[in-house]
């Protein structure tokens, strides 16, 4: 049989806001980046939905990108076309597992089951309970919404192969950066508007939620407040260069003149702390569920990915609210590019974790 030598098709992220793309290289030691690519859409994620085909001219500039090989692509659907959620079953009569997860399903579905295409990235068996009662994450989308996807990229000269799912994506980026975690940890992922959270443990979900908090909300908060209402650039900066640095910076010793900058800590720190205090909040309700359910889960620390970055002290913080290990993690410290170029360049590499994620799948028919 022949075996064409891109196992690694293009990955492209449909976020909220944004298009990203990533495809590796598979090398005798490692993986290597072999192209990357991004570019913020003007559409709005409404008028995405009423006409997808807008897409086409920036999914041509994929398709016609040097640095990548090949035409076949596996991609995340943009967040509005996806469901997610957990599932407790156990199985009735002569009926498979798989039959018990269709069985539930179509109770959660807001469209008939018909019309869908699920999957479920995890299931777990309650070894507590002696009836063999399953926990699983069912992800879930139309169809036709697959279909329509799939006949956008063809018109920009793309070919649909696999449609994965950000959880998944984040899972297999964190387990190849740190092993398969014997431990459960929990996965945080900052996007432009929303969050997605999740706890690990070996191939199992044992939670995941997705939370309508994002980065955005504190750069629009320091405009709002700091006079900064034409200036989404510096507002960026203050919140990357100061943050959340104002919550655990000392005070200046009694008689001396305060720095210059200590002002500007600790107003950044008043205006973001509420909303930052938001998110902790909801990664505390995760928590909170996850140990209602196992009794003796015991959290060996959690990992921020994305835009966590450009929040100044976020892990900290989060690690001094929620008496966690919090780790802010940069995917391409350790992953090389092919060309060596790529990662030095001007793009903002927190963009592209899950991206990344999603591009470590392969496609053995490739």
């Amino acid at each position: 049989m022949f075996n064409s030598k891109y196992r690694y098709p293009i990955a492209i992220d449909f976020t909220e806001t944004a298009l990203c793309a990533v495809q590796f290289k598979e090398t005798k030691k490692h993986l290597s980046i072999r192209g990357m690519h991004y570019q913020q859409l003007e559409t709005s994620p409404e008028a995405l939905d009423e006409a997808p085909e807008t897409l086409v001219p920036a999914l041509r500039a994929i398709a016609k990108n040097k640095d990548f090989k090949g035409k076949q692509v596996t991609v995340h659907l943009p967040p509005q076309k996806v469901l997610s959620f957990p599932l407790r079953l156990k199985i009735e009569g002569t009926e498979t597992l798989e039959d018990a997860i269709v069985r539930e399903t179509r109770e959660y579905l807001p469209f008939p089951l018909e019309e869908a295409v699920i999957d479920y990235p995890s299931i777990m068996e309650l070894s507590s309970d002696p009836e063999k009662t399953y926990k699983a994450t069912v992800i879930a989308a139309r169809t036709g919404d697959i279909q329509h996807y799939a006949q956008v990229l063809k018109k920009a000269g793309l070919s649909l192969e696999t449609v994965d799912f950000p959880v998944s994506s984040l899972y297999r980026l964190h387990n190849y950066l740190f092993e398969n975690p014997e431990k459960p940890v929990i996965l945080c992922h900052i996007g432009p508007e929303q969050t997605l959270a999740a706890a690990i443990q070996n191939d199992g979900i044992m939670g995941e939620r997705v939370i309508p908090w994002g980065i955005n909300g504190l750069v629009t908060k320091i405009q709002s407040q700091m006079e900064l209402k034409n200036d989404r650039h510096k507002a960026r900066l203050l919140l990357k260069n100061f943050g959340l640095s104002g919550a655990s910076r000392p005070e200046s010793a009694a008689g001396s003149e305060p720095a210059a900058d200590d002002a500007i800590y600790q107003i950044l720190n008043q205006i973001i702390s509420p909303y930052v205090e938001t998110l902790a909040d909801e990664l505390h309700r995760l928590i909170a569920y996850i140990r209602s359910e196992e009794v003796n889960a015991h959290f060996e620390g959690l990992y921020l990915y994305g835009r966590s970055s450009l929040i100044h002290s976020l892990d900290a913080y989060i690690e001094k609210r929620l008496a966690l290990p919090t780790r802010s993690v940069d995917p391409t410290e350790n992953l090389p590019d092919t060309n060596g170029a790529l990662l030095s360049g001007s793009m903002d590499k927190e963009k592209f974790s899950l991206s990344l994620g999603l591009a470590m799948r392969k496609i053995k028919w490739l």
